[in-house]
């Protein structure tokens, strides 16, 4: 049912521009995304400012968005939950806040024999990293898998890579799994586990390693937390999202940054920001940074709906609040 609903979205609009000026820019379908403006109900909130929020809708089966990534130039790569690409451009506003979407598309993920996935437990892609080859990288929760895609290349059809064997993944709870991503500047993979509630193992991988990668420290998650997003900033230090969720305080998020360990250590990071209630929150899965052209550090932070008519697909955007150096 899923895939023939992304199959009549077919008729909406004829697709162009595809992620980069390739051929094959048939293959991505169309995807009438409607932004709606949030308001956080506050200017700055810890080392963050906010600088705009979106609440995201389409037609089925838009949602379950799980993974981001945000290209020089402001083009959202996005991947969700149920083995979908979601692109689409970031329009701002003449001082840089976040207003909009635009030239939304989806297509189907490809496994590594170049056919859909045939399950969501199969293509549960819960995080993606760009590498600095400008391939993606993106990372499977269920089946603790690394799958390489080369969209410039390939366009969204093309069949994936397998990517690295991360040591003690497969020991992983089918749905505590590889959740976070990112890559260092030598084209290395930096992967979580989602973990919950406990400091969470971190992986530091290579594609095209030999043998699986080790395990190079454990991210400390704030009580009651788990780690669900990772990025590279554009410093080199890396910035991570976690998630809590409970029945009757419901939903927060945090933000934090560190720098990769030397060898085995346990990773504290640096809390920028909590989101809590009143603000309105969901269940944001996905997070990435970038430079900005005034100088600023922007982070963008994306809520996982989980298909659910409860729940909304949320596009926060925040810059770094530098510190003022000392006298």
């Amino acid at each position: 049912m899923r895939r023939a609903g992304f199959a009549a979205l077919l008729w909406l609009a004829a697709c162009s521009s595809p992620l980069s000026e390739q051929p094959m820019a048939e293959q991505w379908v169309a995807a009438p995304v409607i932004a709606s403006p949030v308001d956080l109900g506050v200017a700055e909130i810890g080392r963050l400012r906010f600088r705009g929020g979106l609440a995201l809708r389409a037609p089925a089966p838009f949602g379950g968005i799980s993974g981001l990534d945000v290209l020089e130039g402001g083009r959202l790569v996005a991947v969700t939950d149920n083995a979908d690409w979601l692109i689409a451009d970031i329009l701002l506003d003449e001082s840089g806040a976040l207003i909009g979407l635009a030239n939304a598309r989806m297509a189907f993920m490809r496994d590594e024999t170049g056919a859909p996935f045939p399950s969501k437990a199969a293509g549960d892609a819960e995080a993606l990293a760009q590498m600095p080859d400008g391939r993606f990288a993106v990372a499977f929760e269920q089946t603790q898998t690394i799958r390489i895609y080369d969209l410039n290349r390939d366009g969204p059809f093309g069949a994936a890579l397998l990517g690295p064997i991360l040591a003690g993944a497969s020991r992983l709870r089918a749905n505590a799994g590889l959740e976070a991503m990112a890559a260092d500047a030598d084209g290395a993979l930096i992967v979580g586990a989602e973990g919950g509630g406990a400091p969470t193992p971190l992986w530091r991988a290579m594609p095209g390693a030999a043998g699986p990668a080790p395990i190079i420290g454990h991210y400390v998650t704030a009580p009651g937390y788990s780690l669900t997003g990772l990025d590279r900033m554009p410093d080199g230090s890396f910035v991570a999202l976690e998630r809590f969720y409970a029945p009757i305080v419901g939903a927060r998020a945090r933000l934090t940054r560190f720098e990769l360990p030397a060898s085995g250590e346990r990773i504290v990071g640096e809390e920028l920001a909590e989101l809590a209630a009143p603000m309105p929150i969901d269940n944001f899965e996905g997070i990435a940074a970038v430079r900005m052209s005034d100088g600023a550090t922007r982070t963008y932070i994306i809520s996982d709906d989980n298909f659910s008519g409860r729940q909304r697909t949320l596009l926060y955007a925040f810059d770094l609040i530098e510190s003022e150096a000392a006298p």
